[in-house]
């Protein structure tokens, strides 16, 4: 018997908080020594933790609006401590992150905040039809959400 692989995954928001995490990680190597156990470390479990409440909301089913619109906006926090450690990391002080990388970061978590923000408006609009939260088929509000 074939295992199924979760849907959530697949939704674009999930995939662009894995492809930070990887981005995450694989920058870390390069980055100064001195703080990958701390403020790198917490850059990386911020990052990790959004996707994750993201995946949770994703497999919670629709009729659970206010559990999905809690773990969104659980995400929405963790990407706002990302946003507080690169804040922190591109210090000339500190100088972990780079200008370059710093901007890079900052479109990718706004992207990731335009999806969920989405998402937990589609939550928030009521009504008798449950919101299609990236389980389904794409409909022309949600392109990239």
């Amino acid at each position: 018997m074939s295992r199924k692989r979760p849907k959530a995954l697949d939704a674009p928001v999930v995939m662009q908080a894995r492809r930070l995490e990887v981005w995450a990680y694989v920058r870390c190597d390069q980055w100064k020594r001195t703080y990958r156990h701390t403020l790198v470390n917490d850059f990386r479990k911020h990052i990790t933790d959004a996707k994750n409440e993201i995946i949770r909301a994703f497999e919670l089913p629709n009729k659970m609006r206010t559990e999905k619109a809690y773990h969104y906006n659980a995400a929405l926090v963790e990407l706002a401590l990302v946003e507080s450690c690169m804040d922190v990391m591109v210090a000339d002080e500190i100088g972990v992150m780079s200008r370059k990388e710093w901007a890079d970061v900052a479109e990718r978590v706004d992207d990731m905040r335009t999806g969920l923000s989405r998402l937990v408006s589609s939550l928030n609009k009521g009504g008798s039809e449950s919101p299609n939260c990236g389980t389904g088929s794409a409909s022309a509000d949600y392109k990239d959400a």
